[in-house]
């Protein structure tokens, strides 16, 4: 029974996920506010393609999120007028998304995108400084393929432990 769902959902995610699945990662990676379950959805994915998709499952994920966050510092860095801080929580300027990327740079680019609830989270503080495109691409790049390592880790230590059963 298991085998032939893994099939039949590899076939599917084959055909159309891997498209769809980037599609979703450029969308939370371009939205601040995380509304779509990606990691949900790249754990089953994995699920679904096995060992043979699973390059191609962690491509979709890292270059889509990518996408996204060059999609939104793109717009906050060409649309933006004003001072170049963020509001902190009281209205004034200052906020700590602007302190930490102050104080880390790049570094806290690459290292919010590993953590769950903070992707993303230095999006716009990078886009109002004066960091390139290329090198905030390239930190984004980094911070999102260990946080694809680490869901692979866990689809595959889930795939495991379906095994069993």
């Amino acid at each position: 029974m298991y085998g032939a769902l893994t099939e039949t959902g590899a076939g599917l995610i084959v055909q159309y996920g891997l498209v769809l699945l980037l599609v979703v990662f450029v969308l939370e990676g371009a939205l601040v506010g995380k509304l779509i379950p990606t990691r949900a959805l790249f754990v089953a994915a994995v699920l679904a393609v096995g060992s043979d998709g699973v390059v191609a499952v962690v491509a979709a994920a890292v270059v889509g999120a990518t996408l996204g966050q060059l999609v939104l510092f793109g717009l906050v860095r060409y649309t933006a007028a004003g001072p170049a801080t963020l509001p902190g929580p009281d209205g004034l300027e200052g906020g700590r998304l602007d302190e930490w990327f102050d104080r880390w740079g790049l570094s806290a680019v690459a290292v919010s995108n590993t953590l769950p609830v903070a992707r993303g989270s230095l999006t716009v503080p990078a886009a109002l400084s004066e960091t390139t495109p290329a090198r905030f691409s390239a930190s984004s790049l980094a911070g999102s393929a260990v946080y694809a390592c680490g869901l692979l880790v866990v689809a595959l230590g889930l795939e495991a432990l379906l095994a069993g059963f």
